[in-house]
Order: structure tokens, then C-alpha cells, then sequence
């Protein structure tokens, strides 16, 4: 598994992709795990809206199954009173997916 400091995935990029509902893509479990912590689908929006450069943890390719084509940019949030860990993966920006949504150490 391939590691590195930088997003693979440009934040602003990121941004535009996710600033509506219906441009949402977003995992089932990321879903769930949204609403558990009270969240509905356009806070979730609202919450990759509020990213910054500063917020970003890490880049890693994909290791369950390996696949050094997908990357995981990571990020955790400062939000709402809470700090959420959020997660991107995809290949490329078109097929980028958020696949992690939840309170860091839940």
C-alpha cells in the first residue's frame, strides 16, 4: 500500500463534485453512519463544504483488496462540536466516492 502527505484528489475539485444532494455520492455505511450521529444527506454536504487544506490526514492506496489505482484521501473535520473523520475514494475525481463519514474514534 502506496502512502503519501498530499491529497490525491484536489480539495477544491472534491468541493465541486459534492455541493448539491444529488451530486452526493456517498456509501451505504457513510449514509448510516451520518444519520446515527444525527445527520441528514445535505449536512454531509454542508460538512465537505467546510473542509479545508488544513484538514487533510492522509493519502493511501487502496489495500482490502489491493488496488494501487485507488486512492483514499482522509480528512478529519472539526464540525458541529465534533471532529469527523471523512473519506474519498475513487480512481479519479469522476469516480470518487465518500466512503467513511463519522466521528473520529467511533
Amino acid at each position: 500500500m502506496a502512502a503519501k502527505r498530499n491529497p490525491h484528489h484536489a480539495l477544491a475539485a472534491i468541493q465541486t463534485k459534492f455541493a448539491t444532494v444529488a451530486g452526493l455520492e456517498i456509501t451505504r455505511v457513510a449514509t448510516e453512519n451520518a444519520r446515527a450521529l444525527g445527520y441528514g444527506l445535505q449536512d454531509v454536504v454542508d460538512a465537505v463544504q467546510a473542509l479545508q487544506g488544513g484538514d487533510f490526514i492522509k493519502s493511501e492506496t487502496a489495500h482490502s483488496p489491493p488496488n494501487s489505482k485507488v486512492w483514499h484521501d482522509t480528512y478529519n473535520l472539526p464540525w458541529d462540536g465534533r471532529v469527523l473523520f471523512l473519506k474519498f475514494a475513487g480512481e479519479t475525481l469522476i469516480d470518487l466516492t465518500l466512503t467513511s463519514f463519522k466521528e473520529t474514534g467511533k
